[in-house]
Order: structure tokens, then C-alpha cells, then sequence
């Protein structure tokens, strides 16, 4: 093993585990093949006014006007 390898392991293995999924991610980017899948810790996580997402399209186009 190189030791730019083990230097990597070195510095890895003592890392707390909330560190880990990014990094591991990074790593697997690296990597040929399918993409990684991103986890979305936020999805569900928006509170809105009932009808919301029904006027979703509504609002966002208002938006738009407001930019222009």
C-alpha cells in the first residue's frame, strides 16, 4: 500500500461518524460507475399554509413577475 493510502487511513479511521457519510460520498464520486444517491435529510421537512402545494405553480410564477 502507498502511503498517501495509509496516510488516508490514518486520518480517516478517527473521524466521528457524522463526518463519514460525506466523506464517503466524495470518495464514491471518485469512483466509475452509477451515481452515488444523495440522502435529502430536509425533504418533509417544510410547514406551509394549507393549499400550498397546490398553488405552488401560482406562487412561483408571482415570483417571477416580482424578478422581471
Amino acid at each position: 500500500m502507498s502511503m498517501m493510502r495509509e496516510e488516508l487511513h490514518h486520518l480517516v479511521d478517527p473521524l466521528p461518524e457524522e463526518k463519514v457519510a460525506p466523506l464517503l460520498r466524495l470518495v464514491r464520486d471518485q469512483l466509475d460507475g452509477p451515481p452515488a444517491v444523495r440522502e435529502l435529510p430536509f425533504i418533509g421537512m417544510l410547514e406551509a399554509e394549507p393549499g400550498f402545494a397546490e398553488r405552488a405553480e401560482e406562487i412561483l410564477r408571482s415570483e417571477d413577475d416580482h424578478a422581471l
